[in-house]
């Protein structure tokens, strides 16, 4: 009996130590949310978190843990991967202790999984996985999301699901609300979810996560996207999707939505023009935003990279249009037309002269005003002394503009054509457009004046009392200069200063005596 019971002791012994084993082996390994969140906030976070991380680099949520550095680089994978690397640095070596870098070390070989789900494994969170929830729901084309009568429907155990039950039914215990990572107003139907990297919502997608996807960085290292959507040479809200997408409503995955592949659709209300093409070998767009006359590059391809210039869509300036310097007639572009100094009106489908508001002021001057901030301009416009120079008196004023009318000229330069006030008591005004100097006119070329022949650019000189008929002017005028007194031009000027009513008189055409 004594021997029988040593053998049993020694049965039981060794299953309890069997036993023991088995559980250490059957141990699940470390999970962020069992355990690894509250190391890496208690340990990391005072120097890993904010809007200026330490390396580019936070650890406040299970996603920035796994993402990658500053440097690019994914933080928990690899041989040795940069968040176990970083310990051996001096100024790290003394953040955890043995334990709890070996709690770290084990969560890492583990694969860094999220929980220890009974229901999904745990890659099911992690992006990089071929078992993430993304591609699970993209197998299945995204019913479980969008149907709550699926047998796997995600709005029965998880809030923020697209479509739960109505009324809906509290969440499963520990079910990661869907909001907590698709934090956007549309939750995971969200634009930036699938396309892009939110809040942008076209691609590329993150580079941490999605390196290789087909709307990855790596896999378009010339994607175009950013250049439509935020250019540097188009109107400051840049493209919308619709312009070469059908753009589904959210929460729509019928027809070609996530059907896996990229529909280019060109409309003509969309701004690309009639007949506009996209060749989806080649990656060559044929629209009009870039076949403008003269365009150098009228066909460019979709991933070239190369940037665009305004002589790849239009030449500058394009053929058959007038030449002379762009800014002259388009207040947005330099004079050479190599550069934009604002982007409102460039490419909106619409060719805008001026400030587009399409009146005389739009390439001239400023909206209803038409008169030019150049040389003598402003002085006519409203003269101190005299009353306002119409536009008729140096121009020939068009009625209409475009080709065939003579308006824009093709040389770009202003014709000077003196006539009305200027001509006035049958004077014959003549202006050299060489040295920007009138003669013979009416204005200036008064009896005495000093300044019979004044210069566009003369500025104040050509204004001044004198200038134009000296003070008196020679006889038969009197010799007498009190100018306003009552029987010569009272009302015009007192104390040697023009009334408003001899502004409005002075230079007129008639010489008027006392003004009542």
């Amino acid at each position: 009996m004594r021997g029988s019971s040593r053998v049993r002791t020694a049965i039981v012994v060794c299953l309890g130590a069997a036993f023991a084993c088995n559980s250490a082996i059957d141990a699940p390994p470390p999970t962020y949310r069992g355990g690894v969140m509250a190391l890496l906030r208690q340990r990391c976070a005072s120097c890993h978190s904010g809007t200026s991380p330490a390396a580019g680099y936070r650890t406040t949520s299970y996603l920035e843990v796994i993402g990658c550095t500053g440097a690019g680089t994914p933080a928990t994978t690899g041989k040795n991967p940069p968040i176990v690397a970083v310990l051996d640095r001096p100024n790290h070596a003394s953040l955890l202790s043995t334990d709890e870098r070996a709690l770290l070390t084990q969560w890492i070989d583990a694969g860094a999984p999220a929980i220890d789900g009974a229901v999904h494994a745990a890659a099911f969170v992690d992006p990089r996985s071929p078992g993430s929830h993304a591609r699970f729901l993209r197998a299945r084309r995204y019913r479980p999301m969008l149907q709550i009568a699926d047998a796997e429907a995600c709005g029965r155990c998880h809030e923020g699901a697209p479509t739960r039950d109505v009324p809906p039914r509290a969440p499963a215990p520990n079910a990661t609300a869907c909001t907590s990572c698709h934090a956007e107003p549309e939750g995971p139907l969200a634009c930036s979810t699938c396309h892009g990297d939110s809040p942008r919502a076209y691609p590329p997608r993150d580079a941490c996560f999605f390196p290789a996807s087909p709307m990855g960085p790596a896999s378009a290292p010339n994607d175009a996207h950013a250049a439509h959507v935020s250019p540097s040479t188009a109107k400051a809200s840049g493209l919308a999707c619709v312009t070469c997408h059908p753009t589904p409503a959210t929460g729509d995955f019928t027809g070609a939505h996530a059907d896996g592949a990229t529909e280019v659709w060109f409309t003509t209300t969309t701004g690309a023009g009639a007949g506009a093409s996209f060749d989806s070998t080649t990656k060559a767009c044929a629209t009009s935003c870039h076949a403008g006359p003269s365009a150098e590059r009228p066909t460019p391809k979709w991933t070239e990279g190369e940037p665009m210039t305004c002589t790849s869509c239009h030449g500058a300036p394009p053929t058959p249009h007038a030449s002379g310097a762009c800014s002259s007639c388009h207040v947005e572009a330099n004079a050479t037309g190599t550069a934009l100094i604002a982007t409102k009106l460039h490419l909106d489908g619409l060719v805008e002269v001026g400030d587009g508001s399409g009146k005389c002021g739009a390439c001239h001057g400023t909206g209803d005003d038409p008169w030019p901030k150049t040389g003598a301009h402003a002085a006519h416009a409203s003269p101190s002394r005299a009353a306002p120079v119409a536009c008729g008196t140096c121009h020939d004023v068009p009625t209409s503009f475009g080709p065939g009318t003579g308006h824009p000229r093709d040389t770009g330069t202003p014709i000077v054509t003196l006539t009305g006030l200027a001509a006035h008591g049958g004077l014959a005004p003549k202006y050299d457009s060489a040295t920007k100097t009138c003669a013979n006119v009416y204005c200036h070329a008064g009896p005495g004046g000093k300044t019979p022949t004044p210069t566009w650019t003369a500025g104040a000189t050509a204004s001044t009392c004198g200038a134009c008929h000296s003070i008196p002017p020679p006889a038969p005028h009197t010799s007498g200069i009190s100018c306003g007194v009552g029987t010569c031009h009272g009302g015009s000027v007192d104390s040697g200063t023009f009334t408003r009513k001899g502004i409005a008189k002075h230079v007129d055409g008639v010489i008027e005596l006392a003004i009542p």
